[in-house]
């Protein structure tokens, strides 16, 4: 049985728009924890999943996530058979 990417996102996803193209996507804030000069930093990044196919998105692109700016931090990446994408975001 084929999966059905738009139900999977249309479930669990969140609107996200990038160069006038909406599209649905995942947003996740996983915690890193850096160490600075001896020092713990607790840092959040931001992480946009979406199908490779709805949005060609770029480094240093904005793009708004639940109504939110943000900026593509780093070259998209290829998750699995490339169904999904996923890139780093920061807050604009």
């Amino acid at each position: 049985m084929p999966e059905n990417l738009d139900a999977f996102l249309a479930h669990f996803g969140v609107p996200c728009l990038a160069d006038s193209v909406p599209f649905m996507g995942l947003l996740d804030q996983p915690d890193e924890l850096q160490q600075l000069s001896r020092v713990g930093a607790h840092s959040r990044q931001y992480e946009l999943t979406y199908r490779s196919d709805a949005v060609a998105l770029a480094r240093d692109q904005a793009v708004v996530v639940k109504s939110v700016p943000h900026q593509v931090r780093e070259a998209p990446r290829q998750i699995g058979d490339g169904a999904f994408s996923r890139v780093l975001l920061s807050r604009a």
